[in-house]
């Protein structure tokens, strides 16, 4: 019996075993790795165990592929030995020791950084975090991140703040989120925290590199007046004037009267042509008005217009019942839209 005790001090004098749980039974190594010995007591968990050693159940799984139908009291496990060692944190850094159920994405909301700038600072090569592991969270820096010319003047200028987007910050400035893109030269619609973003043309962008689209200039159809043509006698110049008496000023009357085209007026809710992201130009479905014809809608929120060119029938549909037109993506930016459905005013010439 005495020397049964002497040789489990022994063991617990190893170098490796003085980070071990004290209620571990010793270290082995198999394979080249070190394992911890843990005999399972009363009431414990694959989940305790794993917080206990900081090490995920799944590579305890991986190495007591019979603990996954259940533990029994005494049964005996193989726990993967994980050293601990505290990174060297520079002067302005913070250490951040993962808690239960936290992730990298959760840690970089946290610190207002990015998981890749997590990732680099620690050499994780995934996403898996270990419970009770501790990451190096780097100062933030101050400098800003945008890669555009220096800003003229503070006018005209932005700075991106916590839950902002180019739709909230188009909808701040009354401006639409293509020419966010186009001022800033922006290939996606992410932002981040501190970016700076012109909110009105930039003075270093010439005007003929802006790209807008041309309106289209709508007038009514107007019908051709009749000419009136009044037929007077020839009269000579000759000292002798000679004149026929039988010879009357004749007029072309005209029998009807002249109108012009019918003015159409209508109010009511607009939403986005689905699937027309890509399309530059200016269209729209409508319930009556013909294919071809030239709408003028009208931003009730912003007063913004836009001329659009019906391609086709509105649909007679339940969801389409409190819809008086369809547009399409570029109109809709084009009217500084940010909501599914708003309200808008459609003029139209019969």
């Amino acid at each position: 019996m005495i020397k049964v005790i002497f040789l489990t001090l022994v063991t617990w004098s190893s170098p490796g075993a003085a980070n071990a749980t004290v209620d571990s039974l010793r270290m082995e190594t198999v394979g080249g790795k070190q394992f911890i010995i843990h005999q399972i007591d009363e009431k414990e968990t694959l989940y305790a165990i794993s917080r206990r050693y900081g090490v995920p159940i799944t590579s305890i799984l991986e190495h007591n592929p019979t603990a996954d139908g259940g533990l029994a009291v005494g049964q005996l496990l193989k726990v993967p030995y994980v050293p601990k060692t505290k990174p060297v944190v520079t002067g302005g850094d913070k250490i951040h020791k993962v808690a239960a159920k936290e992730t990298l994405f959760s840690i970089s909301r946290l610190y207002d950084v990015s998981v890749d700038e997590i990732k680099s600072w620690n050499n994780l090569k995934d996403n898996a975090l270990n419970l009770g592991q501790e990451l190096v969270i780097k100062k933030k820096s101050t400098a800003l991140t945008t890669t555009l010319p220096a800003m003229q003047s503070i006018k005209g200028a932005h700075t991106v703040a916590a839950k902002e987007t180019l739709y909230s910050i188009a909808r701040q400035y009354n401006i639409s989120v293509q020419q966010l893109r186009e001022w800033n030269s922006l290939t996606a619609d992410e932002v981040k925290i501190g970016q700076s973003l012109f909110v009105a043309q930039p003075m270093y962008q010439k005007p003929d590199e802006i790209k807008t689209q041309p309106e289209v200039v709508v007038k009514p159809e107007v019908k051709e007046t009749p000419i009136v043509t009044v037929v007077k006698p020839e009269v000579k110049t000759q000292p002798e004037i000679k004149t026929n008496p039988e010879v009357k000023e004749t007029t072309i009357r005209i029998s009807e009267a002249v109108t012009g085209s019918d003015e159409v007026k209508e109010g009511g809710l607009a939403e986005l042509i689905e699937g027309t992201d890509g399309n530059r130009k200016y269209l729209a479905l409508h319930r009556t008005a013909k294919v071809g014809t030239i709408l003028k809608v009208r931003n009730e929120l912003n007063n913004r217009e836009v001329f659009v060119r019906v391609a086709g029938s509105l649909p007679n549909v339940g969801a389409n019942t409190n819809v008086v037109i369809k547009i399409s993506k570029s109109a809709y930016d084009r009217l500084g839209a940010i909501d599914p459905r708003f309200r808008v005013e459609v003029t139209y010439y019969k």
